[in-house]
């Protein structure tokens, strides 16, 4: 009878106090690892990654609950971030290949981190750019609160910023590729804007 009624304990302590996320540490790591270095993590329960962690090919946390990438994260692929609650992307961070965070909550872009490719923050809450920013790819801002471009921005590929709240662009700007308005009407034009391709309205 004793063990009975400790066996309906546990299962009602299994209940009410389900097992809470935690950190992923290198262990457990590599359950989610796959032949080719890639690390998938989407739709799991985790909310933290160990600092200092090396990818040797991409990483996906879209759609966890992770808020902060790790202090020191080398991604030596691409970093897919789609719809997940990530705010924090801290200085220092390398991401070899693109960064897409599509949906995510970031807010602010600090200066030190260093991207490969494009950049996707469509449906983000970016507001900020560091000054001096150069993206080796496309950038999209398209429906973010955004309001101004950095001065002195490069775009290696296409700069895309329709819906968000843009309207005027910085005295200087290089955009290798194309400008997608997206709608948006700008008043005000650069003092000295490179283009390598035309602006799409």
């Amino acid at each position: 009878m004793r063990k009975i009624i400790a066996f309906l304990l546990g299962c009602l302590l299994l209940i009410h106090f389900p097992v809470s996320a935690a950190l992923l540490d290198h262990y457990h790591l590599l359950n989610y690892l796959d032949n080719y270095g890639n690390l998938d993590l989407t739709d799991k329960p985790y909310t933290q990654l160990p600092d200092g962690l090396v990818v040797k090919r991409d990483l996906n946390i879209s759609r966890t609950d992770i808020r902060s990438l790790p202090k020191g994260l080398d991604v030596q692929g691409s970093l897919v971030a789609t719809n997940c609650a990530l705010e924090k992307v801290p200085r220092g961070t390398k991401i070899k290949g693109s960064a897409n965070f599509l949906g995510a909550q970031i807010k602010n872009w600090p200066a030190g981190i260093r991207v490969g490719g494009y950049l996707n923050f469509t449906d983000t809450q970016l507001n900020k750019l560091p000054a001096r920013f150069r993206v080796k790819g496309d950038l999209s801002v398209v429906r973010t609160p955004l309001s101004k471009l950095p001065n002195g921005l490069i775009v290696d590929g296409d700069l895309h910023i329709g819906g968000s709240g843009i309207t005027a662009l910085p005295d200087q700007l290089t955009v290798k590729g194309n400008i997608f308005l997206g709608g948006n009407v700008i008043k005000k034009w650069p003092e000295k804007l490179t283009l390598g391709g035309v602006v799409v309205r």
